[in-house]
């Protein structure tokens, strides 16, 4: 599962939407993301990213893309992904 995988499952659990709807590079509040939404994203995306991120970090470009860039560049080595540490 890719990253982008990942976060494409986080957002739909959080948006309730079927996450393969979602393109890469959709403005996701045009999906229905709000700032109450990205707030229930920090927490798991940060586990993903095995990095703290912020609010700011995530609304300041909301794009599947722009979110499996900033994971992976705040990536540490060596991190399993969420799935591969059954995190659900």
């Amino acid at each position: 599962m890719t990253i982008e995988d990942e976060i494409r499952r986080e957002l739909a659990k959080v948006l309730d939407i079927a996450g393969e709807d979602v393109p890469a590079e959709a403005n996701l509040i045009g999906f229905g993301l709000h700032s109450l939404a990205i707030m229930a994203l920090v927490g798991p995306l940060s586990r993903l990213a095995g990095a703290r991120l912020d609010y700011a970090d995530l609304a300041g470009v909301p794009s599947l893309t722009a979110w499996s860039a900033l994971v992976e560049a705040r990536r540490q080595p060596g991190r399993q992904s969420v799935a591969a540490c059954g995190a659900a």
